[in-house]
Formats: structure tokens, C-alpha cells, sequence
């Protein structure tokens, strides 16, 4: 992956996807979700950590069974945790959307597989029931079987790895717990991606079985190759001097039921 400027970074994220939003009580929008199976929603562990202000999240290095030495920012204390991203795409503005979701959100997105084959054949209208900052702020999704699908063969998946998951290395995670900042932050926030065509209306499905009986969808899911790191030298302080590792504030976003 090319090395560019932060501001470089900033203008490819105005490309075709950003992120998903429902801002205030009542807000609804009809999506598509672009997976049909629960394999298709991009999963990570990834380490929360403060860059410019701004919480990113940056790929563990640590596969199953590795020490934890293996990651620096593990053994650092900093928590992995497993993040989910609901790729969509909204109706509104014709756009490509993600939306980072709970475990409860991913469980509802099964019932509703079951269900529909192909998911990402019909349209769904997602609901907020929430003012601005309420903690118990809940989203409700209802089929509308009225609404003319779009094509979604030739859109484009965002690729997530090396955008919204920092692709690091252990030198660089090194240099971040002692400086506070990585050796260049290229981070945006959203993923740059391909051109896609735009998508045309389809033929409205009709009601299938549960996926249990009906054909699975074809994923599309991106592929992701983790951009390859340029080495790094070695810094001449010993790691044992290293200051109290930085942590991230860990900013709570607002708390959704499901």
C-alpha cells in the first residue's frame, strides 16, 4: 500500500461509501444489506487506540495460540476486541454504507437470513427509536416487499484493512506506546476503494423458504490482503526505559439496544 499524506487520505474517503447513520428518534432509511450470509460481514480483533484525537482501530498481530509478545500493544495491556462491520447499501442516496455493530445487532441479521435468500435481494427499512445520546436507543427492521431492489452484481465491497483497520507493524506499535503517534498516520477513517458502476434496479424477488432450505447466496465479499509494511529500523533506546504505555481514552459511543 502506497504511502500518502493524511490530507490525501481525507479526500479518497469521499468516495462511495461512509458511514451509516440515524441521527435522531424516528430517522429511517431502506437499505440492502450486501451479504447473505453472517461469513459475509467483515470481522476483526482489533486494538482501539487514539490518533490526532480520533479513535481508530488497529489490527492485532496475534493469531490463535501466539504469546502474548507476539503484539506489542497486547502486551502493552491495550484490549483487543472483536469488530463487526455491516456493509449496506441505502436507497436515499444511492450510496454504499457501513455500520459497525454489536454481537445483539449480528444475531438479528441471522433471524433475518433465515428467513430471505438472498439477503442482499431485498429491501429493508431500518428504524431509530431514540433521541440524539439516548443509551437505550434501539433500531427496528422491517422487509418492504414494495421496494424494487437494486443490482448489486458490480458494486464495489470497501476494503477495510489498511482504512478503518490500521494495518501496523510491531515496530510501529513499539514507536506508538513511546511517542504517542505512529511513524506516519495515513489514516482517514474510511476505506479507499474502486470506482463501481452504478447500480440499476432489479426484479423484486419473491418470498422464499428459510435459508436453511433454499440456496445459499453467493458472497461477494472483498478479498483482503493486509498491505505489505516497509521494514523499520530498530530505535536505538531500550525498550525496558519505554514510559507507561498509552492507552486510548476509551470513548464510550452510545450504548444501542437491540
Amino acid at each position: 500500500m502506497a504511502r500518502i499524506t493524511n490530507e490525501q487520505a481525507e479526500k479518497m474517503s469521499s468516495g462511495n461509501s461512509e458511514w451509516f447513520q440515524l441521527k435522531n428518534d424516528g430517522d429511517v432509511a431502506k437499505v440492502q444489506f450486501m451479504l447473505n450470509t453472517i461469513d459475509d460481514i467483515p470481522m476483526f480483533s482489533a486494538h482501539k487506540v487514539k490518533i490526532n484525537d480520533k479513535d481508530r482501530y488497529v489490527d492485532c498481530l496475534r493469531q490463535d495460540g501466539d504469546p502474548i509478545d507476539v503484539c506489542p500493544f497486547c502486551a502493552a495491556g491495550i484490549p483487543a476486541k472483536p469488530v463487526r462491520f455491516v456493509v449496506m447499501f441505502q436507497h436515499d442516496d444511492e450510496k454504499v454504507k457501513i455500520w459497525e455493530r454489536g454481537r445483539q445487532f449480528i444475531s438479528k441479521l441471522q433471524g433475518l437470513i433465515n428467513r430471505y435468500s438472498p439477503l442482499e435481494k431485498y429491501v429493508f427499512e431500518i428504524e431509530r427509536h431514540g433521541r440524539a445520546g439516548d443509551t437505550s436507543t434501539k433500531y427496528e427492521i422491517y422487509p418492504i416487499d414494495s421496494a424494487e431492489p437494486f443490482d448489486l452484481t458490480d458494486v464495489e465491497i470497501p476494503d477495510f484493512e489498511g482504512g478503518i483497520i490500521l494495518q501496523k507493524s510491531a515496530d510501529e506499535m513499539e514507536t506508538y506506546l513511546d511517542t504517542g503517534s505512529f511513524p506516519v498516520d495515513n489514516s482517514s477513517g474510511i476505506p479507499a476503494r474502486r470506482e463501481a458502476p452504478t447500480p440499476h434496479r432489479a426484479s423484486a424477488p419473491g418470498r422464499r423458504t428459510p435459508a436453511s432450505a433454499a440456496p445459499a447466496g453467493v458472497s461477494r465479499r472483498a478479498s483482503r490482503t493486509a498491505p505489505a509494511e516497509a521494514p523499520k529500523e530498530e530505535p536505538q533506546t531500550s525498550r525496558a526505559s519505554r514510559r507507561t504505555s498509552r492507552r486510548s481514552a476509551d470513548s464510550t459511543p452510545e450504548t444501542e439496544v437491540f
